[in-house]
């Protein structure tokens, strides 16, 4: 039995990570990336509720919070439940580049390590309100290792500010 030990030490070392057993805890010999590609995706609104004629600008933020580069990340922005209500006036993007067609504003970008995108659009409701009276929109992403997956329940995926 005493033989077996060092065996089972060492494949549990193995399956949790490179490192050196001692006593009860494991220290890592090398650094141990758990993060290597991580986006974080945040919308927000620079108001919570519109009138016709009024701008409400939204600002979408997407930082790789991950220890490798992303090449190509992208972001898809369903506004079809704010173009019912309001025109998009402008959008722009500090990096990468934006685009809007078919009521939806996407996004596609590079980013090192560390680095954010900004991408800012704006609306302006008609009056009255043709549609449901609601600026919704949600963003998704598939890239790799995000927060907005399609269906995702996270709140920093979504707006909804009332028209009236």
């Amino acid at each position: 039995m005493p033989d077996r030990l060092p065996r089972v030490l060492t494949l549990v070392a193995f399956l949790v990570g490179v490192g050196v057993i001692t006593g009860a805890a494991m220290v890592p010999t090398a650094p141990f990336d758990t993060m290597a590609t991580s986006i974080r995706i945040a919308k927000s609104a620079d108001r919570t509720s519109a009138h016709p004629g009024d701008t409400v600008t939204y600002t979408v933020t997407v930082t790789n919070t991950g220890t490798t580069a992303i090449d190509g990340a992208a972001i898809s922005d369903d506004l079809s439940d704010v173009v019912d209500d309001a025109r998009l006036t402008t959008s722009s993007a500090d990096s990468g580049s934006a685009s809007f067609s078919s009521s939806t504003l996407r996004w596609r970008g590079d980013l090192p390590s560390g680095a954010k995108a900004t991408i800012s659009y704006s609306v302006r409701p008609a009056g009255p309100p043709p549609g449901d009276g609601r600026l919704t929109g949600r963003i998704t992403s598939t890239t790799e290792g995000n927060n907005c997956p399609p269906g995702s329940p996270d709140p920093a995926c979504a707006s909804s500010l009332p028209v009236s």
